[in-house]
């Protein structure tokens, strides 16, 4: 069984930290290409492709996470779309995904930097942190006020019709869950039956559109827009977060589920026949960071979300035995699903052809780290179809950064500072959102498409009703592709398409020298206060604070140390450690900004104005 007329997309995002600025550029742009094909469609004008796409499944981890979940709650009302003509407007603030990634919680007064080096995350409120404990080396109070101003009180308009989102989207993050889920692999020894504990830290969290809000006992959690409140709104708050939650930059988030949302998820269920994961009768509580750590490109459950989809539809219209044998087509003949991954990071680059037998600690300890996060990250079940070259399932949007037509070597300004950089500057996020529309545009147009001679149904239907000169509107110049997507516009007196505006080369930004040693002192702040209570936070009932009694006795002062040098050692001790910790400050801060001023200078977007 194939629907003729309709391909179907699972759109995954991966982590970027502040350039999810570029990922929310092209989710803008898709999102207005979409938006105007279906009200060509809807006036009936002449020239357009009939066939249809459906967005079944919103994907990401980290920055592609929070981005997948503001685009599901953006999508349920009609706003306007950003680009360079109008981004210094109002409008600006209007635009969920620009207001969430450029904007942020900056104003004249306050920017980011200015909020993420202060220090009311540890010392600033009772309520927020009692026991003034480091949750995480830069202030990340600001995610939260962002989460709550894009999703907090959404509501549904019944006004916007958008055909080309699945009605029961499922939307998914994905997280580092620091508690884990516990498996157990059976030996027999000679002491008898014994188990080889495991512990699997790779999760997500799943939801699912569901208008009536009833759970259908398969792990989807529902969620609706419906009412200020909405359908499970706090969860999907938690899990934005915390799938952003950087480790140790950003403050790691706390996620209560209802257990039956784990027990019942196939996606986390590796051994079936265990019967739960976790206990059936207690909310399931844990520590999460972010989702990137262990899963940063989530196309593969992507992929797999879109097949159960297709056979579950096959065992409702056939039988569970022809769902069974189902298997996604993947030829551009025949294919009618397909991912689109959007990856501001892409690992594009080859290894080094050099490699050096390097024992030192010091080298061998950093590559075990690097060799750790890249073996999580290896999609093993999917190396075996890596390198087929007819396989159509998966396309890719990335950074491709061009001035006066030519490639350049970087791209996204945010980049600087393993994608911490954006957060330095907003012209660095107003660049990346901008680059990531064009990039968009250009690969909707030329990239993600279908040749004519292949034949595809769905491609046949969608333009074979067109001549000649209207097929050449759509095909990129000297080729006989023939768009997935089509982009075009509505003329003012809405009787013709027309084709959009050529989203223009953005000026590539700087920031000041100045500026940037000018956070130096706003740095030692911070780092004092981190240095000052990095101890603190208290285990509930005081586990870990007891002392072992063979340590405590080969420790013990001798009588002189204890009454005669004591208070001399005593206040020697404190004046050292006060002044270890103001040295540590300082270098700690100048080795900083040391770093982020090469970074910024190797990229391109220093201006040395001092």
């Amino acid at each position: 069984m194939t629907d003729q007329k309709t391909f179907r997309i699972g759109l995954s995002m991966a982590g970027a930290v502040s350039a999810g600025a570029y990922t929310a550029g092209v989710m803008d742009y898709l999102l207005e290409a979409l938006e105007n094909w279906q009200k060509a469609k809807d006036l009936n004008l002449p020239g357009v492709p009939r066939h249809n796409v459906l967005v079944e499944v919103l994907s990401g981890a980290s920055a592609g996470g929070m981005t997948a979940v503001i685009t599901a709650a953006a999508v349920q009302k009609d706003f306007p779309h950003v680009n360079q003509q109008n981004y210094l407007s109002g409008v600006n603030k209007e635009n969920p995904l620009f207001d969430s990634w450029v904007n942020l919680t900056e104003d004249e007064k306050n920017d980011m930097m200015n909020q993420m080096l202060s220090n009311d995350d540890i010392v600033g409120s009772e309520s927020i942190n009692p026991d003034k404990e480091v949750r995480s080396i830069f202030n990340s109070l600001f995610i939260e006020k962002i989460a709550r101003r894009t999703l907090d009180s959404i509501v549904k308009d019944p006004k916007t019709k958008r055909s080309y989102i699945a009605d029961n989207l499922e939307l998914f993050t994905t997280i580092t869950n620091l508690r884990g889920f516990n498996y157990e692999l059976q030996f027999i020894t000679a002491l008898g039956p014994r188990q080889d504990r495991m512990t699997m830290h790779k999760d997500l969290v799943h939801f699912q559109l569901n208008p009536l809000g009833t759970y259908n006992n398969d792990g989807k959690i529902p969620i609706h827009f419906l009412t200020p409140e909405g359908l499970n709104r706090q969860l999907l708050i938690d899990a934005a977060i915390s799938t952003g939650a950087f480790p140790v930059g950003l403050s790691p988030r706390v996620l209560v589920r209802e257990a039956k949302y784990i027990n019942d998820n196939p996606l986390l269920k590796i051994n079936h026949s265990k019967s739960n994961l976790v206990d059936p009768t207690k909310d399931y509580n844990t520590v999460c960071v972010d989702g990137g750590v262990i899963n940063n490109e989530p196309y593969d459950l992507t992929e797999t979300l879109l097949m159960n989809r297709r056979k579950a539809e096959i065992e409702k219209e056939k039988d569970s035995a022809t769902a069974t044998a189902y298997k996604p087509a993947t030829n551009v003949s025949d294919f009618d699903t397909t991912i689109l991954m959007i990856d501001p990071f892409p690992n594009y680059d080859e290894s080094p052809a050099d490699y050096f037998n390097l024992q030192a600690i010091k080298f061998a300890s950093t590559q075990l780290l690097g060799a750790m996060r890249q073996q999580l990250m290896v999609k093993s079940d999917l190396l075996e179809k890596a390198y087929d070259d007819y396989d159509y399932s998966r396309f890719m949007i990335a950074p491709i950064r061009t001035s006066g037509g030519v490639t350049q070597k970087e791209s996204i300004a945010c980049g600087a500072l393993g994608g911490f950089g954006g957060f330095f500057n907003r012209d660095f996020r107003v660049h990346d959102f901008m680059l990531g529309r064009r990039n968009c545009q250009r690969f909707i147009q030329c990239y993600f498409s279908v040749p004519e001679s292949a034949k595809n149904p769905i491609i046949q239907h969608g333009y074979g009703d067109l001549d000649k000169d209207s097929l050449q509107f759509f095909m990129p110049e000297k080729t006989d592709l023939l768009p997935i997507i089509p982009d075009i516009r509505i003329s003012d007196d809405q009787t013709q398409i027309i084709k959009p505006a050529l989203e223009d080369e953005f000026r590539y930004p700087s920031i000041s020298l100045k500026y940037l040693i000018g956070l130096e002192d706003k740095l030692q702040a911070r780092f004092e206060t981190v240095i000052n209570n990095i101890t603190k936070g208290n285990v509930p009932g005081g586990a870990g604070k007891s002392v072992n009694p063979i340590i405590q006795r080969i420790r013990r002062k001798s009588w002189f140390a204890r009454n005669i040098s004591g208070p001399v050692v005593g206040f020697t001790v404190d004046k050292v450690i006060s002044i270890g910790k103001k040295a540590g400050k300082n270098m700690a801060a100048e080795k900083f900004i040391d770093s982020v001023i090469a970074d910024m200078d190797k990229r391109g977007l220093l201006k040395q104005d001092c």
